[in-house]
């Protein structure tokens, strides 16, 4: 059993299954499972949510993700995955407003992995969502791309298969593949 839980988030563009897969690989992998704060923030809910809005969202997962993990550590269980990270509020900032956000250091150190979703699966409609065009979704995920590959000291794998089973079961072999490579092994 591991002393300190492994801390998965999960990225992507709007509408590239991560709620799904969240939920199911917390299944497959008896995780805790850490809900994406901003979904039901009331600001964001109403469409007036602001970059400090989102430097607010960022410290707010953070602590749901950290509360999480101490529950986690309590009960023995080995996965804490987080249905966000910092990339998708930071994409947000630079697309959204064409500014950084401030205060995503702890956030963007939580994850030991990330499984990036590719936009590659049907977009659907949701009050919270503004990317229909299969285009923005495409230039949007190459900057999550390069914002990943610029942190060279974080691991990620593209979770790009077309089904939510292939997807789980795409996501739960870089799992395995993390494990098998890393410090959580031993």
């Amino acid at each position: 059993m591991l002393n300190k839980p492994l801390h998965i988030a999960i990225s992507g563009v709007e509408s590239t299954g991560k709620t799904t897969l969240s939920k199911d690989l917390g299944d497959a992998l008896s995780a805790c499972v850490v809900s994406e704060i901003a979904r039901n923030d009331e600001r964001v809910v109403a469409g007036n949510a602001r970059l400090a809005d989102l430097q607010r969202l960022g410290k707010e997962q953070l602590s749901a993700c950290r509360a999480i993990e101490k529950s986690a550590q309590l009960h023995g269980i080995q996965f804490v995955i987080s249905d966000t990270d910092s990339t998708v509020l930071r994409m947000w900032g630079r697309w959204a407003f064409k500014e950084e956000v401030a205060g995503l250091r702890a956030l963007d150190e939580w994850p030991h992995l990330t499984l990036l979703c590719a936009p590659n699966i049907p977009w659907e409609a949701d009050p919270l969502r503004t990317l229909p065009r299969q285009s923005d979704r495409n230039e949007l995920h190459e900057m999550y791309v390069e914002d990943l590959k610029s942190r060279s000291n974080r691991s990620w794998a593209l979770i790009d298969d077309l089904t939510p089973q292939k997807r789980l079961e795409q996501s739960v072999r870089a799992v395995q593949s993390f494990l098998s490579k890393s410090r959580f092994s031993e």
